[in-house]
């Protein structure tokens, strides 16, 4: 593998740099190599100058190194044969230098400045020409700008005007400042907004309009908000002017299941009245009328509000049953009736899925089939039924027939598209997209070393909040698993069990009954690319207060130093994990990330550990890559363990992590990344020397490693394939913890889906 690895990497590297980056460049003609941008403004430079530039030179990796171009390049001037045609179709077409695009851009610069007030500036451009490259620069003057010197409201229209100019200090304009545009417009926007709300169904931006007079001489703007009237038409055809008009809510009726290919007279044999709202149906009724009316931001005997009908479409959307929802309204005897027609999806699902799994950076397989049913209950209600086997090899094991990891399983849950908790009123019901998940689980795994089995049950509540949805909270009210190993090799009970282990409780019949809250934001946007954007996520759960509490409560007597339920002991923890990364975004083809991911589990009570499956570990395709997965660890901890080791696992996690990624050609993306971490035990253990925690000597026991990817996009998935090297490792003695030169010792290959953080 690590052969083929280097000859594709090898072959790239010789084909492409030798090629001519001018060489499909007419003669008469220059490829264009540059293009700077230079801004006196302050708060104006390139990042906000760069969507007007016209054109822009070939992409490159870390901006210089062409390869889209030198893909292309490969290619003949015969474009009948295949083999040029393939090279053009992955390259990209040298961007040839265009006078009239560069003065294009020049005005659409002058343009963009005077829009944010900088009327007098002035826009330079610069060409320079050197062995068919050319070098485009844009020097902006910005001047002194216009700034506002008034603000007058001439609203004509009486019932609106006391809306407006009771709201003028929520507004965007002030004196003083600079003018701009786009500070106008989103002062329309913003009043549109602010008016609709408050019952104006007609009122549209448009009905506003800014006028805004420069003409004193004086680098200032006197603005001036008026309003237009309300066009309405007659019967005869012709146009009446009328004042805007505020209107209520008189009625809101839905048909659940409405079938566009009918007309709704068709589709309404049924009428059932639930509190304020009318629902027709056909000869069934399919979906709960409570659950629509809980959904339902638009309440009768209210004044129109914009924001409940965008918070309606939300919350029906939302609903696992539902296809696609249209709101319609119509004016009657002054005020509005509201219609909401629902269109179901598919009913019932079924699939048969075969996949490449990739499990804590090992690569295996599995099969699964699953069952989907959307509206049990007629609540929109949706079932999921899952039965999964998997073949897993077991690290770096020799004989993969024998030593391996068979899984088989299944898994069943129930998702209530509302809070299933009876002291939540119906007001925050109705304001929060929410869900009620319960769920059963059954796995049994089969290994060289143990059998197990887990089952266990949960209880979550799930909720979605933010202005675009992009907030996410879950609360596991209760999750309880029973671990049960019926068969343990004598290898593995000697070396692990038998002996005062970090992992010996782990394998032994346990109890896991724990509550966790978990949340995640991100600020990406899809129809904002180019912008730079976070996510983050964080849990923390805690297990065994509850049954600690009443064998307390009933005086249990404790057996070897422990409470026992049947037997059994059950685990009691506290664990938290919070991962934060950050996209700085170049361009479209080039973009730096950051991560920052740090873990704390801390046993106490009940147990001296924390279970196995609830600890760290580190090294892997998704942590410092130098390692295969559980190699690093814990601290200064070593081994002579070729195969998996069980003892680097960890109590206290930390990985940095930086990646620079790019497009290539084609399907093809690159990598390349610095990742820094380890982890480490909370108390010392014999088995896990070197392990243990020290504040202030932790960050010397960090790992360091570098390395290169390849990523390929397939859009519906990504592929990825990373090569990871040791450059610091802690644990070696103090001449060989700087691994350098390379060696493919210290190299460590990594296959998975996804991108890694």
């Amino acid at each position: 593998m690590k052969l083929k690895f280097l000859t594709i990497i090898s072959l790239l590297i010789l084909l492409l740099s030798s090629c001519n980056l001018s060489k499909f460049v007419p003669e008469d003609k220059y490829l264009l190599n540059k293009v700077n941008i230079k801004s006196d403004i302050e708060g104006i430079g390139k990042e906000q100058l760069n969507p007007y530039v016209r054109q822009k030179p070939n992409p490159g990796i870390f901006g210089t190194y062409r390869l889209q171009l030198r893909v292309y390049n490969i290619s003949g001037k015969d474009t009948t044969k295949r083999y040029n045609r393939m090279w053009r179709k992955m390259g990209e077409p040298p961007v040839i230098l265009n006078s009239d695009e560069t003065e294009r851009t020049r005005i659409e610069i002058q343009k963009y400045l005077s829009n944010k007030g900088y009327i007098n500036s002035n826009v330079k451009v610069q060409v320079s020409l050197k062995k068919k490259k050319a070098n485009l620069s844009y020097a902006i003057i910005g001047n002194k700008p216009y700034t506002i010197r008034t603000i007058t409201y001439d609203i004509d229209d009486d019932s609106i005007r006391p809306y407006i100019m009771k709201d003028t200090a929520s507004s965007l304009l002030t004196k003083n400042e600079r003018f701009d545009v786009d500070v106008l417009e989103a002062e329309r926007q913003r009043i549109e907004e602010f008016i609709k709300k408050k019952g104006f169904y007609y009122f549209n931006k448009e009905h506003l309009y800014i006028e805004a007079d420069s003409s004193l001489q004086s680098n200032q703007v006197d603005i001036t908000i008026k309003s237009k009237p309300l066009l309405q038409s007659r019967p005869d055809g012709t146009i009446e002017e009328q004042m805007h008009k505020r209107l209520m809510v008189r009625r809101v009726a839905f048909i659940p299941w409405y079938n566009p290919e009918k007309a709704y007279a068709e589709q309404i044999n049924d009428t059932l009245r639930k509190g304020n709202f009318t629902f027709f149906y056909d000869k069934e009724r399919p979906l709960n009328a409570s659950l629509l009316a809980e959904k339902t931001h638009i309440i009768p005997g209210t004044y129109y509000d914009e924001k409940a009908v965008e918070k309606t479409y939300a919350s029906l959307n939302n609903l696992s049953i539902t296809k696609y929802v249209n709101i319609l309204f119509r004016e009657r005897e002054g005020m509005l009736d509201c219609m909401i027609l629902l269109s179901p999806t598919k009913l019932q699902g079924f699939s048969v899925d075969v996949e490449g799994t990739n499990t804590d950076g090992d690569l295996g397989a599995a099969f699964s089939t699953s069952y989907q049913h959307r509206n049990v209950f007629k609540g929109s209600e949706q079932l999921n039924i899952k039965i999964r086997t998997a073949y897993q090899p077991m690290g770096n094991l020799e004989n993969l027939l024998t030593n391996n990891s068979i899984d088989i399983g299944g898994e069943a849950s129930l998702n209530f598209p509302k809070f299933l908790f009876p002291l939540i009123s119906e007001k925050v019901k109705r304001r929060i997209r929410s869900s009620t998940e319960l769920s059963v689980a059954f796995n049994h795994q089969t290994n060289p070393w143990y059998s197990r089995t887990v089952a266990g049950s949960a209880l979550k509540y799930i909720w979605v909040t933010g202005s675009t949805n992009n907030e996410r909270y879950v609360f596991d009210l209760i999750d309880a698993k029973y671990v049960y190993l019926p068969r343990i090799s004598d290898i593995f009970r000697t070396t692990y069990i038998d002996v005062p282990s970090v992992i010996r409780y782990s394998y032994e019949d346990h109890f896991i009954v724990r509550t966790g809250f978990s949340f995640s934001k991100t600020t990406q946007k899809p129809n904002q690319a180019l912008r730079n954007y976070y996510f983050y996520r964080g849990n923390i759960e805690t297990a065994g207060n509850t049954l600690s509490a009443i064998c307390n409560l009933l005086e249990v007597p404790k057996v070897d130093d422990a409470y026992k339920i049947g037997g059994i002991r059950f685990s009691q923890f506290v664990k938290a994990e919070f991962d934060y990364t950050y996209n700085k975004v170049v361009d479209n083809r080039n973009k730096f990330v950051f991560r920052y991911n740090v873990g704390l589990a801390y046993p106490y009570g009940n147990a001296d550990v924390v279970p196995f499956e609830k600890r760290f570990f580190a090294g892997g395709a998704n942590s410092v890559r130098g390692w295969s997965v559980r190699t690093l660890g814990p601290g200064l901890y070593q081994s002579s363990n070729m195969g998996i080791d069980f003892m680097r696992s960890g109590d206290i996690k930390l990985d940095l992590n930086f990646e620079y990624r790019f497009k290539m050609f084609w399907l093809l993306e690159g990598a390349a990344f610095i990742d820094a971490g380890n982890i480490w035990t909370i108390n010392q253990y014999n088995t896990q020397e070197g392990g243990l925690f020290n504040p202030n000597t932790f960050y010397q026991e960090l790992a360091y490693a570098y390395g290169i990817g390849l990523r390929f996009d397939f859009t519906f998935f990504l592929f990825r394939l990373d090569m990871g090297v040791k450059l610091y490792d802690p644990s070696q003695s103090r001449t060989l913890q700087w691994r350098l030169p390379f060696t493919w010792q210290d190299t460590a290959f990594h296959f998975a889906i996804g991108y890694p953080f």
